[in-house]
């Protein structure tokens, strides 16, 4: 970092490097989470939840919980894929 009067400044290798790491963090901490509820319904995805919710094969409101959660995991575990992609692009 360089101080330029009372601005800091911070070189984008730094930032990228900053970054990558919280997105990884955050990435473990999802997929951990998302495979915990996978394992608890026995399915590979939420779409397969769905269905059996649909079927009337699981019912309740903690149910509908878990699998909104499958749902936003898999939706964000996406992006931060996409997001660490565009850093790796940043990387070259």
């Amino acid at each position: 970092m360089k101080g330029t009067g009372n601005l800091i400044t911070v070189d984008d290798k730094t930032i990228v490097n900053s970054m990558e790491k919280v997105f990884k963090e955050e990435l473990e901490d999802m997929e951990k989470d998302l495979e915990l509820l996978y394992k608890k319904y026995d399915v590979p995805n939420s779409r397969l939840l769905a269905d059996k919710v649909s079927a009337g094969i699981y019912m309740g409101e903690e149910i509908l919980r878990d699998l909104e959660d499958m749902e936003y995991f898999e939706e964000n575990i996406e992006k931060l894929r996409a997001y660490m992609r565009d850093l790796n692009m940043k990387k070259i």
